[in-house]
């Protein structure tokens, strides 16, 4: 299979496009206000707008917009401001939402194929994306963005690069992803530790044994890992951070799953699970549907593996609780292993190449890319282009929530970019890989046999895969 281009480095050249932050570190800047009232911020909107219909006497131009985030948590208004402003040139645009599972992507995908029902969507992970561009599902972008001279690296850096697929871009980059660490600062505070900054696999897991305390129904754990949800996070999470972008991979022929890193990642899980039981053991993860809503939210664990939950969070009603959560970065095995940012640009917004509104639907994605992402911030989606203010970035993602997230960690660990990003560049096999590590990694939380026995099989196993003709 042939695989996406390898990110060599970020470059500083990126980083010095972001606005400076009064006491912090640059970040993508957010959405002008007037934007939605009518100003644009970004040249190339204005001056390549389509001739449509409404312009011409006829009917609006009416975009199939698919997304697989709820509409009330950013994009129905997102688009509302859209429609407002271009009201007048003809182009209007409605939101339909998938569920981002397999069942919601096959729904997306089949009507991508028949040519009906979207004319721009949203992809999530890389891996997908390779999937829709070679599959014709995803418009190449080259003759747009030359024809209007957007370029992606003026917006997103050399980074953009890193997610074309076979040298061609098939995608705008819409969302900057860094994750760490969710942690109740309030227990963090009772127990006199401060929020880390740095921190090893051996301080989390003594961190993690502080914070546990009680039994039976009572018991507050340390923390949960959502093995539930998807054993490779500590693939993404915990190995990304020493080994980048590619933590199942050494190569296209051989995969990780002897390295040291890996290993001593799988010990600390398979160690806070059923040694020191300071995490939920998967098996109760499963079997009783465990949640982080469900545990971090109700007090039942000090920590927690991602925040893509902040809308939960900031969600009092249907999750109500009185604490303030704070973000660390995730823990490395030993001190100056850093050597990698786990994040990288997400929310992949392609146009499908059968739409009959091509370019109308570009005029769509690069003005919600550029200006129009501000709704969407409150929800916990940080823009990646470098057209948007930093402080605006901070002050809508913690709107509403002033007195529920930890401002300065907030800011530091999610929102300012850094320059060196985990992103992924071998893609080849990947659902068979990580098949094949769910499988062998499930024997060893349950105690079926050791991290070293299963993690060699995994390899022997996945190397095969790979090796196929």
């Amino acid at each position: 299979m042939k695989k996406m281009k390898r990110f060599a480095s970020l470059g500083m050249a990126a980083i010095m496009t972001m606005s400076a932050l009064a006491g912090c570190q640059s970040a993508p800047k957010e959405t002008q206000p007037a934007s939605a009232e009518g100003g644009s911020t970004t040249a190339t909107t204005e001056a390549a707008a389509p001739e449509t219909k409404k312009e011409t006497g006829g009917e609006p131009v009416v975009l199939r917009m698919w997304g697989g985030v709820p509409a009330e948590a950013g994009p129905q208004e997102a688009c509302d401001n859209f429609n407002e402003l271009y009201k007048d040139k003809g182009i209007q645009v409605e939101y339909e939402r998938f569920v981002n599972d397999d069942t919601g992507n096959l729904k997306l995908e089949t009507n991508l194929l028949s040519g009906t029902g979207v004319d721009l969507y949203m992809t999530y992970t890389p891996s997908v994306l390779t999937k829709r561009a070679e599959g014709n599902m995803a418009l190449d972008l080259t003759e747009l963005i030359e024809r209007d001279g957007f370029e992606l690296t003026q917006y997103f850096g050399s980074m953009a690069e890193s997610f074309y697929i076979n040298g061609l871009p098939y995608s705008i980059p819409t969302k900057l992803d860094q994750y760490g660490i969710v942690l109740n600062k309030d227990m963090f505070d009772a127990a006199g530790i401060e929020v880390p900054t740095e921190w090893t696999y051996d301080e989390f897991r003594e961190i993690a044994k502080k914070l546990t305390h009680g039994e039976g129904q009572d018991k507050v754990y340390g923390m949960f890992w959502n093995s539930q949800q998807d054993l490779c996070y500590l693939f993404d999470y915990l190995v990304a951070q020493t080994n980048g972008g590619d933590p199942l991979y050494v190569s296209e022929t051989e995969s990780s799953f002897a390295d040291p890193v890996v290993l001593k990642s799988v010990e600390l899980l398979n160690n806070m699970m059923n040694v020191d039981k300071t995490s939920p053991t998967h098996t109760d993860s499963v079997t009783q549907k465990l949640s982080q809503e469900g545990m971090f939210l109700t007090g039942k664990s000090a920590m927690t593996v991602g925040p893509w939950m902040v809308r939960s969070i900031k969600d009092t009603a249907n999750y109500p609780h009185d604490f303030m959560t704070a973000f660390a970065p995730y823990p490395v095995v030993e001190e100056g292993q850093r050597n990698f940012t786990q994040g990288g640009y997400g929310d992949h917004l392609c146009i499908n190449p059968k739409s009959q509104n091509v370019d109308a639907a570009w005029e769509f994605a690069k003005w919600y890319a550029t200006e129009g992402m501000l709704p969407v911030v409150a929800g916990g989606r940080v823009p990646a282009s470098n057209t948007y203010e930093a402080s605006e970035v901070t002050e809508a993602f913690v709107k509403g929530a002033e007195e529920y997230l930890d401002l300065e960690s907030t800011q530091r660990v999610l929102i300012t970019p850094a320059d060196n990003y985990a992103v992924p560049s071998i893609t080849k096999r990947i659902a068979e890989v990580k098949k094949v590590a769910v499988e062998e990694l499930e024997t060893i939380f349950i105690g079926q046999q050791s991290v070293e026995e299963g993690m060699a099989k995994a390899k022997t196993r996945a190397d095969e895969i790979l090796n196929k003709e």
